[in-house]
């Protein structure tokens, strides 16, 4: 075996291994409140288009998410009802964070920045017309 095709194939192995990784987040974040479930499968099946077309098509073909992270894989639209409801739980659960959690400025200052440049990149992205 090459020096090339063990590179190309510990390449592809890592991509698989991070995108089940980013697929288990985004299952999770389904079921549990709070914790995004698309952008995780998103980021799976970008790591699956480069490692693996059965798992890329496990994710943008599944009924329950597969038309939300395809059409935006496609598109890069968002329905307006998701990017409502993802604003809306960037800043509930960063305002939380900078009023109940008992940690100083080095804390909080990175929460809102993060906070900003999270409902920046929402903002910015097309709205589709569908709903979630």
């Amino acid at each position: 075996m090459s020096l090339r095709t063990a590179r190309n194939k510990l390449k592809r192995l890592t991509f698989v291994a991070l995108g089940i990784m980013f697929l288990v987040l985004g299952i999770i974040g389904y079921v549990i409140p709070g914790l995004p479930g698309t952008i995780w499968l998103i980021v799976a099946a970008s790591f699956f288009v480069r490692s693996s077309n059965r798992l890329y098509n496990f994710v943008v073909h599944n009924r329950f998410f597969g038309h939300q992270v395809g059409e935006f894989l496609e598109t890069g639209q968002m329905p307006r009802k998701a990017k409502n409801m993802a604003l809306l739980f960037i800043w509930v659960f960063s305002l939380a964070s900078i009023f109940f959690a008992p940690y100083g400025w080095l804390f909080k200052v990175p929460v809102v920045l993060l906070a900003i440049s999270g409902s920046l990149f929402v903002i910015t992205r097309p709205t589709s017309d569908s709903s979630v």
